[in-house]
């Protein structure tokens, strides 16, 4: 008697069939986009073998990373599910800056020596104590971190660093030997 190939009712086993099919889809579409590649660097490499030593060692690292890289770059694109795209103009990304700009410096830092008694004060109760002695500035006082040499004042904007940085010697009597 001849036995039947499993069937495809179970949930598990259509899932498993249509993973199967959308990898082997997927690694032929890779195929055809590396494969290019992968000749061109092969021709290329066949066709240097009068060069000097000391470049055809260059040419063959250089062909060694490049198959590495297109390597790496082929199994991630088998590996990844592919998602219908539904918009077209979710496809368009805008360019990265090329220079990371830096962040607005909002912080003032009071170091404290280890034994100060501040250091026991919990951050809230020095950042509530520190803004009544400021009085109209306040609310230049965003929060107050601890930190391992004292306390780090974080700011509300870079002009009120210059509000605080003018109150220095309030700052200095709240805090006393900082």
């Amino acid at each position: 008697m001849a036995r039947k190939g499993p069937s495809t009712d179970g949930p598990l086993q259509t899932a498993l069939l249509e993973s199967t099919s959308a990898a082997t889809t997927r690694a032929s579409k890779g195929q055809k986009i590396f494969s290019p590649i992968a000749v061109f660097l092969d021709k290329h490499c066949s066709q240097t073998t009068g060069l000097a030593p000391h470049l055809l060692r260059a040419l063959t690292t250089l062909s060694d990373n490049l198959a590495s890289v297109a390597q790496q770059h082929f199994n991630a694109y088998i590996s990844v599910k592919s998602t219908p795209t539904t918009h077209p103009k979710a496809s368009i990304k805008k360019p990265m800056p090329l220079v990371k700009q830096p962040l607005p410096d909002i912080w003032l830092f009071v170091c404290l020596p280890a034994n100060h008694a501040a250091r026991k004060m919990e951050a809230y109760a020095i950042y509530s104590s520190l803004q009544s002695q400021l009085n109209l500035n306040s609310v230049a006082l965003k929060e107050v971190q601890a930190i391992k040499t004292g306390f780090a004042l974080c700011l509300s904007s870079p002009e009120a660093l210059l509000a605080l940085e003018a109150q220095k010697e309030t700052i200095s009597a709240f805090f006393v030997n900082c």
